[in-house]
């Protein structure tokens, strides 16, 4: 490029322009890859520097006073900027940051971050450090502005070079997209675009080059006719000293606790039965199942299932534990058949991404993801949606391209035809794969619509499966906010864009103004077309009204105002409250609306039928299916308000954050639906966790699940505890519902932090409670050269983690996802804090209505559930035989209620001390060695 550009970019005492100073700014002239002159220097922000910027930075408050004051500084960066167009990450932020303190520039800008969004859709984020690793680029970010402008230099020559080699054809697609909003990078690639066309390089693609077509797929598997079992043995010895194993695997110790699950696990496959296995940390179980369900399935020819309720462990499966199984074994997984597959809707559905990508008016939200398909599509890809980094309004955009859940085409659909359709590609490898990865909610999900996705299969093995009531729940329940409504009468024929109609009316309006079709048979069209348009303005009216009226309901009955959420259980009781007849009367008018809906969709189909002169005449038919469908489930799902069903809770739930009500369901009880769906209908099912059983007894979780018959195990960790974790008790701690609690618990970890020098997790059951926390400790604590960072404050929890490990000198408080999932090996976790025993909301709707089912609700339902989560977060700590710690528990109702005993119970035998709170700091100093 030709252009003299600037790159920039400033250091700041945090993210707010208004409070927040400017501490260093650089910038680097460049023309191509010449750099032409450089601007750097640090400014005096008036103020002392908090602790975490100095230690992101490493730029001291001491330096910072001897530098020149802003305004200088503006002066000299306004005469270096003249008027060239300025590039930077992020850009938005930095000129925003200079525009309060009043330097407000007029230069055009490029932000390399928007530009990397584009053209690397599959990276997880596009933060300034994660291009530059991705990219190979010379300079590495590292929280200091000449640097990060030079990175940023870098990342945009580099992105530029990755934008020419797009194809003409994607430039131009992006082109038209880019006009559905005000796009500043829009010159760049119109600039791209010219020179294509000065060398004559624009053509049309009928696919995008990254869209392959299977070479030959293997067909079904076909069962060996006999039931070949395992041999038991024969598997033992591959784990024993001196086995394939050890010669495969560096540092690989043979397990007693993995060969005894891995053998249960091999006699449930071979006699037929349902095993429930809870393995300890650092047993190795994901071996110890996969080696027998690689062998049952290889041997029989059948397909094993296997379901994780995370990513992180079902990727970790696909990526590493089954490719190193397989290589020690010395076979491969294109032969064998593995795979991960996902749910319908994670697969991107070619035929109505078309259908969008030419549609005559776009959201901004729909044109953004198109973007970022286009280039993603001209890559080597499955169509998965894991594949492409979504977010925010493009992530709600997805269900616009996404395969559909009803009236797919089928084998009618021309990508399906020439083998390019992504989900029909997904299906056939699983029909001839082996061992199949999926996700507890594709599983269930799959149970539910009755098996449109997965093949035929009767081996399970379901790990994570503490998690597998929840997402039950999930499941078989569902949440309807008018925003599924909307969505809903927005593809019909709704005014998405600049009040310009879109969606299926009008598209096949357009195609109908194509086609040859008689004059009569296109006024008939139109007549149905017009009535729709009409009861969709109808129902969209009716929507807002019911949601109104179930809003105000829920705000009014609903005694305390949640952090978040507002919940209503809506019983019998609440129906006879004042105002529940409006909320009815208006959900049975949206009812009629959506029934009308419903019944001029059918009327269209039938006046579609035979008119093959249309171009995509099976599409059409096919689409009108899908929308009566889901037009049909809203409308079951409204009806619900005035017709409950039996067996089943409700409830109102207010959003704070977004302001959106919704109205939900779920089943009071899984266990006989998944007795009914799941377990009696697979020959094996082997469920297993770190966490199942409470008090030595799996009964809780067997009966949660509908599993009685199964059989147990219990095998423990091979991890030293006695030796290695000491549990701390403070008797004299104010009780959580103290007045007196929080300061004391501020007070407590600011000491015990300062004296183990942060290399702390401290766990928490309420985001207020956590905020107040970081509050209190984040000033002493950094006066002391100690980071604190908070879950929902200082970043993602995937950031929190990687700095908790790279700066042991780190304080991390958590809640929700970090109770399980953290694995932190080594000294930088060696303190463990758990502020409050896990108990559940007791006004939680699901929560009320099932515990309403016990004769003793506390003892059978509450505790146990308490004690499985308590479980979950202690094996936060020890993560290996080299690990040792200290959990402090500042519950005092640990040692002061009966029920305390039932959790330190649950645990591995440890080290268990009581003693004064001002006992504390020596006692874990001594244990730690400090």
């Amino acid at each position: 490029m030709d252009e003299t550009l600037i790159a920039l970019d400033l250091e700041t005492t945090g993210l707010s322009p208004e409070q927040d100073e400017i501490i260093e700014v650089a910038a680097v002239k460049f023309q191509g890859s010449s750099v032409l002159d450089v601007y750097q220097s640090l400014v005096d922000p008036g103020r002392p520097v908090p602790y975490s910027i100095e230690v992101l930075t490493g730029i001291s408050s001491r330096e910072l006073r001897e530098a020149p004051p802003w305004p200088i500084v503006a002066a000299e960066l306004e005469a270096f900027l003249g008027p060239q167009r300025i590039i930077g990450h992020h850009i938005a932020f930095d000129l925003g940051f200079l525009a309060q303190k009043g330097l407000a520039l007029a230069n055009p800008a490029y932000d390399t971050e928007e530009l990397a969004w584009v053209l690397l859709p599959r990276l997880p984020d596009c933060r300034l450090v994660t291009v530059s690793q991705h990219l190979g680029t010379s300079t590495r970010p590292c929280h200091r502005a000449l640097p990060d402008a030079q990175a940023a230099r870098e990342v945009f020559l580099s992105l530029v070079d990755k934008l020419q080699q797009l194809p003409p054809s994607a430039i131009s697609q992006i082109n038209q997209l880019g006009r559905a909003w005000d796009w500043p990078l829009a010159p760049l690639f119109q600039d791209i675009e010219r020179s294509f066309r000065a060398r004559r390089q624009i053509a049309a693609q009928a696919l995008p080059r990254g869209i392959t077509r299977p070479a030959g797929r293997r067909g079904p598997l076909t069962p060996a006719l006999l039931p070949q079992p395992l041999d038991i043995a024969r598997l033992t010895s591959l784990l024993e000293p001196g086995g394939i194993l050890e010669g495969a695997f560096p540092g690989y110790e043979p397990r007693p606790g993995q060969v005894q699950m891995m053998q249960a696990v091999a006699q449930a496959l071979n006699q037929k039965e349902h095993l429930m296995v809870e393995a300890g940390t650092g047993i190795g179980k994901s071996l110890a199942y996969l080696l027998p369900s690689l062998f049952y399935s290889l041997e029989n020819n059948v397909p094993v299932v296997i379901s994780t309720n995370t990513i992180n462990l079902q990727e970790q499966l696909l990526g590493k534990d089954i490719p190193e199984l397989l290589r020690a074994l010395g076979l491969s997984a294109s032969e064998l058949g593995v795979m991960g597959l996902k749910g319908r809707s994670n697969y991107l559905c070619l035929k109505r991404w078309q259908a969008l990508l030419h549609s005559p008016a776009l959201t901004r939200a729909q044109a953004r993801l198109l973007v970022r398909t286009v280039v993603w599509l001209n890559e080597p890809t499955c169509g998965d949606r894991s594949e492409i980094s979504l977010a925010g309004e493009e992530a709600l955009a997805w269900s616009w391209i996404a395969a559909p859940e009803g009236g797919c085409p089928g084998e009618g659909c021309p990508y399906q035809q020439d083998g390019s359709c992504f989900l029909h590609q997904a299906r056939q490898r699983a029909e001839g794969s082996r061992l199949i990865v999926v996700n507890h909610a594709l599983l269930l999900s799959d149970i539910a619509r009755g098996s449109q996705v997965l093949p035929q299969f009767r081996h399970l093995i379901i790990d994570e499966a503490h998690h597998l009531e929840a997402e039950a729940t999930e499941q078989f329940g569902f949440r309807l906010s008018i925003w599924q409504v909307l969505e809903l009468l927005g593809r019909l024929g709704g005014k998405v864009a600049h009040d310009t109609p879109s969606g299926f009316l009008t598209e096949l309006e357009i195609d109908l103004g194509r086609s040859i079709v008689a004059w009569a048979r296109r006024r008939e069209l139109r007549q149905h077309m017009d009535d729709l348009r009409r009861e969709i303005r109808e129902a969209g009216a009716k929507a807002e009204r019911f949601f109104d009226r179930l809003s105000k309901f829920v705000l009014q009955h609903t005694g305390e105002t949640g952090e978040y959420e507002r919940r209503l259980r809506v019983t019998r009781a609440q129906r006879a409250q004042p105002g529940w007849d409006g909320v009815e009367a208006a959900a049975q008018e949206l009812g009629l609306a959506l029934g009308k809906i419903e019944s001029g969709l059918d009327r269209l189909y039938i006046a579609l039928e035979g008119l093959e002169e249309l171009e995509d005449y099976h599409g059409w038919r096919q689409e009108l299916v899908w929308l009566g469908q889901t037009c049909s489930q809203l409308r079951g799902q409204v009806a619900t308000v005035s017709c409950p069903e039996p067996e089943t809770v409700y409830w109102g739930s207010w959003n704070a954050q977004e302001g959106v009500t919704t109205w939900c369901a779920a089943p009071v009880s899984v266990a006989q639906i998944l007795e009914r769906s799941l377990f009696s209908e697979k020959d094996c099912v082997v469920m297993t966790s770190a966490t199942l059983s409470s008090q030595g007894s799996f009964e809780y979780i067997k009966g949660r699940l509908g599993c009685e018959g199964a059989r147990e195990l219990e095998i423990g960790s091979p991890f030293d505890y006695e030796a290695s974790t000491l549990i701390y008790l403070p008797l004299d701690f104010p009780e959580p519902d103290h007045p007196s609690y929080q300061q004391a618990m501020g007070q407590t970890l600011v000491e015990l932090c300062r004296a183990t020098g942060g290399r702390t997790l401290a766990l928490f059951t309420s985001a207020s409670a956590l905020r107040a926390t970081h509050a209190a400790i984040q000033s002493p604590l950094s006066q002391a050269g100690i980071l604190v960072l908070g879950q929902g404050i200082d970043g993602s929890a995937k950031q929190l983690l990687e700095t908790l490990k790279t700066n042991p000198r780190t304080v991390l408080l958590g809640t929700s996802s970090f109770w399980e999932g953290v694995d932190v090996m080594g000294s930088s976790l060696s303190l463990l804090v758990i502020a409050r025993l896990p108990f559940a909301v007791p006004t939680d709707p699901v929560f009320e209505a099932r515990a309403e089912r016990y004769q003793d609700s506390f003892s059978q339902y509450t505790l146990p559930q308490a004690v499985l989560r308590f479980k979950q977060g202690f094996g936060r700590l020890i993560r290996s035989h080299r690990d040792r710690g200290v959990v402090v528990v500042v519950d005092s109702r640990l040692h002061s209620r009966p029920y305390g005993r039932a959790f330190l119970d649950s645990l591995p035998r440890c080290k268990v001390k009581q003693g004064l709170t001002r006992e504390l700091v020596p006692q874990v100093l001594k244990w730690l060695g400090g």
